[in-house]
């Protein structure tokens, strides 16, 4: 009687164990994880490290890649990939390409964002490195290199593959490095729909649609990884990172996701101080390079006089020098910190017309779509340059807008880096530096062809 007892105690304890355990206890995929995009803050955490698979989220490296392409100037989005026979083969999800048809760089990045073309996958892959194994070798080690230890690719659109596995952890950390690495393309995984051949393709990513400041990401479905999502999205200048892998439906894993942002929201507007890591990154109010170029604007009428200062301060930063202040550039030259004299000695004058070479050789090429630009600052980092251009397009709600960082070498073998907005008219520039003006960010028109610009 006793050892019967025993046995339906135990067994009662098992029963109870399996009723009560946590949710993932029954869903050995999921996991989930919500950081900061500024600051790297963590604001949800479950099983972040364990490994899952990525499913279509892959393709957020493919896009990495193939945005490094396109910055380092190898390929353009009106440059043609040519589809292989390894490529027009893919399973579904696909667009349907056929052996030695091409599609432009720009539709391949919005089928890989939308449409989740597997076919499209491949065929980047091969354009970039000559065959998918190849390119997926360069995903992993890109990956290791920007802090996904955790993860490794076998092919380029996240098809089922035992060993191509990561983490919640290294998907948010990817989807933050193309936020920040790429703030020019950004505006691609927002985007809902396109069109090639004739037939619209619309997202699946719901939230882009139903999620108050959401920007898009990538959703992604295998039956070995459950229904992954990675999701950006900014509300009163605090974008947040939420990855939810192993879903049981997309419906739970939308509702699952939008949870875990409004919790973490709630929780910042309960204590805003709690991204700490913000106010350590704010920069000090000493001599901004956006107010310099603001200041020195070349559209401005009787230039020359304003250029004569701007000369004659940047030969004080030279010389070392310190003279009387004439004007309200010279005058913050002199109240600057020396520590700030390097820094605005790389950024000094880039709103000076490029004509008179004052720059050096500047940008090396004109795009092939020339038009106008509207130019808010230029910095001695290609880091500092992106923060401070995604900044301007929140505050004026120009976040749809083409943008781009261009380096451009200086003769001492350093580079600035100019923060632009482009592919604008004349009239949608002059516009576009108004609005910015009256949201306090200062800015100048230029016109992208009289100044060389590279658009990638």
């Amino acid at each position: 009687m006793v050892r019967a007892f025993r046995c339906v105690t135990v067994l009662a304890a098992a029963l109870c164990a399996m009723m009560f355990a946590p949710a993932a206890f029954a869903n050995s995929k999921y996991a989930a994880y919500v950081i900061h995009a500024d600051s790297g803050d963590v604001l949800f955490d479950r099983y972040s490290d364990g490994k899952r698979y990525p499913a279509s989220l892959t393709k957020m490296m493919t896009l990495y890649l193939l945005f490094e392409e396109l910055e380092a100037g190898r390929l353009t989005l009106d440059s043609k990939i040519t589809v292989s026979t390894h490529a027009a083969g893919q399973p579904p999800s696909k667009l349907g390409l056929t052996k030695d048809s091409t599609i432009k760089v720009e539709t391949a990045i919005e089928a890989l964002v939308i449409k989740s073309a597997n076919d499209v996958a491949a065929a980047v892959a091969e354009q970039i490195a000559g065959s998918e194994w190849r390119f997926a070798q360069s995903m992993t080690a890109k990956a290791h290199a920007i802090g996904m230890p955790r993860t490794t690719f076998k092919n380029a659109s996240g098809l089922p593959n035992s060993k191509q596995v990561t983490t919640a952890k290294d998907m948010a950390t990817l989807a933050r490095r193309l936020i920040q690495d790429f703030p020019q393309y950004a505006h691609y995984f927002s985007q809902q729909s396109f069109v090639w051949d004739g037939r619209t393709y619309r997202t699946h990513n719901a939230l882009v649609r139903t999620f108050e400041g959401a920007e898009g990401m990538k959703t992604g479905y295998t039956r070995l990884s459950g229904f992954n999502l990675a999701t950006s999205a900014n509300r009163d200048g605090n974008r947040l990172i939420g990855v939810v892998l192993g879903g049981r439906s997309s419906a739970t894993r939308d509702s699952h996701m939008r949870d875990i942002l409004n919790n973490a929201y709630a929780e910042i507007a309960q204590r805003p101080t709690m991204i700490a890591s913000l106010y350590r990154n704010t920069p000090a109010p000493r001599l901004k390079p956006t107010l310099v170029a603001g200041l020195a604007a070349p559209t401005v009428a009787g230039n020359d006089e304003m250029r004569a200062e701007i000369l004659a301060a940047a030969a004080v930063i030279d010389g070392g020098s310190t003279p009387a202040p004439t004007d309200a550039i010279a005058s913050l030259i002199a109240r600057a910190d020396p520590d700030d004299f390097n820094e605005f000695q790389m950024s000094r004058l880039a709103a000076l017309s490029t004509e008179e070479g004052f720059l050096g050789e500047g940008d090396l090429e004109t795009p092939a779509d020339s038009g106008w630009a509207v130019q808010i600052g230029a910095y001695s980092t290609k880091d500092m340059a992106q923060r401070e251009l995604e900044t301007a397009v929140l505050k004026a709600g120009m976040a749809d807008r083409f943008r781009v960082v261009l380096p451009t070498p200086l003769e001492d073998g350093k580079t600035l880096y100019r923060a632009r907005i482009t592919r604008l008219s004349a009239i949608d520039a002059a516009a576009a530096c108004e609005t910015l003006k009256d949201k306090k960010v200062s800015c100048f028109v230029v016109s992208d062809a009289d100044a060389g610009a590279k658009q990638q």
